[in-house]
């Protein structure tokens, strides 16, 4: 950046974090008409946006832009990639930030030149222009986003991802804090716990009916939690996950990462039975050494979702697995991030949940 090879036209500049470099909305929006548009790389992006009859121009309302669940919106980004950056062999690899896939809301990056959505190589980047856009596509929930807010992030590495992973049983032990622990897997915990005073192995997404967007910043007051989702007790150690469904599950290992090891979380296959898990995440150094209590460790956040049939999830059920990469710096000492002490956490753009709750006629809960 300070060699100019990544540029912004935001008028905050460039944010980064311990391990990636953070992405901005711009306030150029498309709403796409035949939804998702995938990538090709023969043409610019914008010109399949621009030129095809494919968008149409999404305007907003002071900055803010509302969107339809279950649509799929293209924001160009303010960060721009330098043809000059080709010459350091530099690829990239995105994901949607946590905040967000806890809201069941799909993010893709696309950079110009790429046939592949959420990276790009030196070979891609050479093709395209440098332009970057992400694709949003909420789900469950209507969302609401305003320019020049964060809903992906971006890592750089010296060369190809898959090429640079650390591999360690040592390693393994250190980021898990159990010796027994050798390899870089994570199963569901679905062990009941309590939220407020209410029993949850899960929480669900509540589909369907009128309630206002969500907004993907921390606006005050924020969201009642008993508007949007369900507790979902587990039976058995047993959970079953519906059709077309999304849940929020936890980790049953607590992982802490070191200054200088960046992490990525991937489902252990896109689809586990009649499951997608279709939300990948980084987890950055630091991540569980910052528990108010003194602990180390923190669960990692599945995000969910029933897929063609309704299948019985097990305690225990391996979902994903960690890929490690050492930094080329260890990063610096961090604030403790909203998740910290997590066990079981809603998106940090909802409210509490009320200590107190009861359950309605139809099921649902309300503060009590």
């Amino acid at each position: 950046m300070d060699r100019g090879m990544i540029t912004t036209r935001g008028v905050t500049g460039i944010t980064l974090d311990h391990s990636s470099l953070i992405l901005s909305l711009s306030d150029e929006a498309y709403e796409m008409l035949p939804r998702a548009v995938k990538p090709v790389g023969n043409h610019p992006y914008g010109w399949f946006i621009k030129n095809q009859g494919l968008a149409k121009r999404l305007c907003s309302e002071n900055g803010v832009f509302s969107l339809k669940e279950k649509g799929t919106y293209i924001f160009k980004l303010n960060e721009h990639l330098e043809r000059s950056l080709t010459a350091l062999e530099i690829h990239g690899q995105a994901t949607g930030k946590s905040s967000v896939g806890r809201v069941d809301v799909l993010t893709r990056l696309i950079v110009d030149g790429m046939v592949t959505y959420e990276r790009f190589n030196p070979e891609g980047l050479a093709r395209g222009s440098g332009d970057m856009y992400l694709e949003i596509t909420p789900i469950t929930f209507p969302v609401k986003v305003r320019a020049g807010g964060s809903l992906s992030q971006l890592r750089l590495f010296y060369g190809n991802p898959s090429d640079v992973e650390i591999r360690s049983k040592v390693l393994y032990q250190t980021i898990f804090n159990d010796e027994q622990k050798n390899d870089g897997t994570l199963s569901v915990d679905l062990q009941n716990t309590h939220i407020g005073d209410v029993k949850a192995a899960a929480i669900r997404a509540r589909a369907g009916g009128t309630r206002e967007p969500v907004p993907l910043w921390e606006e005050k007051p924020k969201p009642d939690p008993c508007r949007y989702w369900d507790l979902i007790e587990s039976t058995g150690e047993r959970l079953v996950v519906e059709t077309e469904s999304f849940y929020l599950l936890r980790s049953r290992e607590h992982i802490s990462i070191p200054a200088g090891v960046a992490v990525y979380c991937r489902a252990s296959d896109e689809t586990i039975g009649e499951m997608r898990i279709h939300y990948a995440g980084f987890v950055h150094p630091w991540w569980g050494l910052k528990r108010s209590d003194g602990e180390r460790g923190t669960p990692l956040i599945f995000e969910v979702r029933g897929h063609q049939v309704n299948v019985s999830l097990a305690h225990g059920e391996r979902m994903a697995n960690l890929s490690f990469y050492r930094m080329s710096d260890d990063a610096g000492d961090a604030d403790p991030t909203p998740y910290e002490d997590q066990t079981l956490r809603l998106s940090k753009f909802f409210g509490a949940w009320p200590e107190r709750m009861v359950r309605s006629t139809d099921g649902s809960l309300q503060a009590g």
